[in-house]
């Protein structure tokens, strides 16, 4: 239709003359979740006029059909479809293999090719990418055969179909690159030729413009007899070996009457591999929750009577296909361990899913071999590979597609004996592929000697995971109390901010964009999924993106990743800060959920960091982004990773926040925010310290000493850090003082930060005059709200010396280990004698 919707003339004029013959090739993508067809094989049958193509099941080769329509002579080749989500990395061989060979099916070569899209289908930028990637393989020059086709199962609406492309910026590349080219076609009004006749016509329009050109194969692409030959043969060696392997394990089944009634299955495998689905297949129920996100966070264990056979499933967490395991986050790695000791006294059959829909590259192997290994190396003597998406198989076979794979996919194969099942979850009512699946584990089992896989005990990690979850819900407790104390001591220094600036810092793909249009509640910067899609980071330059939310203007900065070696991306991190002129409020670290935080990681964040100066700390807020953990509290996720991760949360002053995507949670991240600001006493950041004015801005201390206000400042600092950490003392189980002199918790009356009085305590000076820093000092001397001794037996202060009740004092302030301000040592301590003594401090 290009930009007309009422048929046009059969005559010569302005469309190019009349073809007697007409070759077309459908092309397109599937997406991952809703309706996944483009509709290419609906698009065939309503050009033909005739069900030539089945639209019952996926396209899995390049298949052609014939027929004449309207006074032409039709040729329509189909072929299959990639997911449009993933780089050209993820499809299969075969898949590559059949789209690459679609020419070779219309000679001597396609005047068209029918870029199929669902009309109302969104469009991103990844969409384009992928497409770019997979139209190589047919060479640059197939732009100028290209028609796009928006494939519709209702009338249109022209005005809503303009509205819908202005949306979608990367569609509107697509129709600039084919010159504007595109037709809808309703795939469920076949009886209106009408619609048929203009694409036709558009074709011919076409090839006119390209001279009456077809599209010419630059190159042979179809196989060679010969090896076609070959790989046959292949496939039915396979598939003899295999049958005749199982024929002679179920003969001694027979022989020996060892059916197994009792079944032990642990389901391992990454992610979006169909695990859950597998599971709920094998026992004929919604066991284990599905869904389009990450469902699977511990492991579950479920049971049921299956062919009377009782079924003891393990569902684990799945790690992200793509990686080693180097960058697995700790606590998966954990609950994969544990999975295998979950039914005693061990699985009879591992199942490793790995979709038929995903290829099996270098990198695929890798993480299934190193994740494998987490178990032992004779975990795959009980494996067998359980092949998920079925349906992708369309009339080929599984054989067929190990062979095409090549070599990483062969390897599996032999490593757990070529013991594979391939199963459709979608298809619950085809019982057999469950029933052949269990006699496949029973004739496993039989070739084990009818053993179970025994995990090593040695290895067990209910204790480390025990010990390391304990850990986290004393931290979260830690967490907690120190939050509220220090609310309730800024409570009066704490105002709504009308305006809040913020920097996203972090590496490569760890979610700043991401979590950028989470604050600001929309798109505001463009997402490039690098986890599935190799492309160069989308952020260059720092670019920033403003909104109102909650009442707030709130100004967010995106940065290029992180870089040590490249002194360009340096500046250009750097140059964020006057990008929110005069300076931001908060920095914002961001770091993803899915995977390991190593002491390299560690290191980067800490040289890159050093950028901005070691104030910078002060300003910063730790963002774990991502929905990998679920409703899991993000301090398990902390806890199992150790200590790298845990030193960077101690150098944020326990400053953290896991983002999700709702009101709610945007608003505690901006509170937590206006928290750091009053902490800052408003300031925001600058690369330049301000100057202080010491000459007129003076504090007196209760004592009559005159300090700057940087100095008091500093001061008032440690006092807050003390405090704090007074207030978790009594939850350190390897704290050194006396068990005897510590208290059950810290219930001490909380000075105001604010400028107003001091009701709770007396003064030598007058009331009205302290400030925050003043407060804090006098309500941490005070013999009735020592908080510097908190969590101890009451001080006596009747001593002659007032130096050494300071001392004495000081002396007992409760140490936090590790924490990383110089103030947790016993040096500081004597320092802050010998200081006091200095001044002669006169209490």
């Amino acid at each position: 239709m290009s930009e007309q919707s009422t048929p046009k003339s059969l005559s010569t004029s302005g469309s190019g003359k009349r073809l007697s013959e007409i070759r077309i090739i459908l092309i397109g993508g599937r997406e991952l979740g809703g309706i996944e067809s483009s509709g290419k094989s609906s698009v065939g049958n309503t050009i033909l006029g005739r069900n030539a193509f089945d639209v019952g099941r996926r396209t899995a080769r390049s298949v052609q059909a014939e027929g004449e329509v309207h006074g032409r002579h039709m040729t329509v080749v189909d072929t299959p479809g990639w997911w449009w989500h993933y780089s050209v990395e993820y499809t299969p061989k075969f898949d590559i293999l059949e789209i690459t060979r679609c020419t070779t099916l219309c000679p001597p070569g396609p005047h068209a090719f029918l870029l199929v899209i669902p009309v109302d289908n969104i469009f991103p930028e990844v969409y384009r990418m992928v497409l770019n990637e997979h139209l190589k393989f047919l060479s640059e020059n197939v732009w100028r055969h290209i028609i796009v086709l928006f494939s519709s199962i209702t009338p249109y609406d022209d005005r809503s179909f303009k509205n819908h492309l202005r949306i979608w910026p990367d569609l509107q590349l697509i129709l600039r690159r084919c010159q504007n080219r595109y037709h809808v076609l309703n795939i469920k009004e076949r009886n209106d030729s009408s619609q048929v006749i203009t694409l036709l016509e558009e074709i011919e329009k076409m090839v006119a413009q390209n001279n009456h050109n077809y599209f010419k194969i630059s190159k042979i692409v179809s196989l060679e007899d010969e090896r076609e030959k070959t790989r046959k043969e292949k496939v039915k060696q396979r598939i003899l070996a295999v049958k005749s392997q199982r024929t002679e394990l179920q003969t001694c089944i027979k022989a020996e009457e060892q059916s197994l009634t009792d079944i032990q299955i642990v389901i391992l495998g990454a992610s979006w591999a169909a695990r859950s689905s597998a599971g709920n297949l094998i026992l004929g129920e919604e066991a284990f929750q599905v869904d389009e996100s990450r469902t699977t966070v511990f492991c579950e264990v479920r049971h049921a009577e299956v062919d009377s056979k009782q079924l003891t499933i393990v569902d684990t967490p799945g790690w992200f296909c793509k990686y080693p395991l180097e960058k697995t986050s700790e606590i998966d790695k954990l609950e994969i361990r544990r999975s295998v000791h979950l039914c005693p006294p061990g699985p009879h059959a591992i199942l490793l899913t790995v979709p038929i829909a995903i290829a099996f590259d270098k990198t695929y192997r890798t993480a299934v071999e190193e994740h494998m290994g987490l178990l032992g190396k004779e975990v795959w003597s009980h494996t067998i590979v359980l092949f998920t998406r079925g349906d992708w198989l369309g009339e080929t076979t599984i054989e067929e597609r190990i062979e095409e794979e090549g070599e990483h996919l062969e390897w599996l194969m032999e490593k757990c004996g070529y013991r594979y099942h391939v199963v459709n979850c979608k298809n619950h009512t085809d019982s057999t592929q469950v029933t052949e699946l269990l006699k496949k584990i029973e004739e496993m089992v039989m070739e084990n000697n009818g053993c179970h896989y025994v995990p090593d005990e040695k290895s067990n990690p209910f204790n480390e995971l025990e010990l390391k979850l304990k850990k986290g819900k004393k931290d979260m407790e830690k967490g907690r109390r120190q939050k509220y104390m220090l609310q309730d001591l800024l409570k009066d220094r704490k105002k709504p901010l009308s305006e809040i600036r913020i920097v996203l810092l972090g590496g490569e793909g760890v979610g700043k964009s991401t979590s950028g249009n989470i604050i600001l509640q929309g798109i505001f910067f463009d997402i490039t999924p690098q986890k599935i899609f190799n492309t160069q980071p989308r952020t260059k330059q720092c670019m920033m993106k403003q909104r109102k939310v909650a009442g707030c203007q709130i100004s967010v900065v995106d940065t290029p990743r992180w870089s040590t070696s490249n002194l360009e991306d340096a500046k250009e991190i750097l140059r964020s800060v006057t990008v929110c002129s005069p300076g931001p409020h908060a920095f914002l670290l961001v770091l993803p959920v899915d995977k390991s935080f190593t002491k390299k990681d560690e290191k980067t964040v800490m040289e890159l960091m050093s950028l901005f100066g070691e104030h910078v700390w002060r300003y910063t807020l730790i963002i774990f982004s991502g929905y990998w953990l679920k409703d899991t509290p993000v301090e398990h996720y902390i806890a199992c990773e150790g200590e790298a991760l845990q030193t960077l949360i101690r150098k944020c002053e326990n400053r953290y926040h896991a983002l999700a995507d709702n009101s709610h949670n945007i608003k505690n991240l901006l509170e937590m925010i206006e928290e750091m600001v009053a902490r800052n006493r408003g300031e925001y950041f600058t690369q330049q310290k301000r100057e202080k004015k010491a000459t007129t801005s003076v504090i007196q201390w209760f004592t009559g000493n005159v300090l700057t206000e940087e100095e008091w400042n500093k001061r008032e600092d440690e006092l807050i850090v003390r405090m704090l950490e007074a207030a978790v003392v009594n939850l350190d189980p390897e704290s050194k003082q006396p068990s005897g002199r510590r208290r059950q918790s810290f219930d001490k009356p909380i000075p105001s930060m604010s400028g107003d009085s001091l009701s709770d305590t007396t003064s030598s000076v007058g009331a009205n005059t302290l400030n925050p820093a003043d407060k804090v000092s006098r309500w941490l001397w005070h013999p009735r709200n020592n908080a510097l001794s908190s969590g101890f037996d009451t001080m006596s202060i009747t001593s002659s010396s007032q130096h050494s009740k300071m001392e004495r004092i000081i002396d007992n302030i409760p140490m936090v280990q590790n924490h990383p301000s110089d103030m947790d040592t016993p040096k500081y301590a004597r320092n802050m004698r010998e200081e006091n003594r200095a001044r002669s401090f006169s209490m």
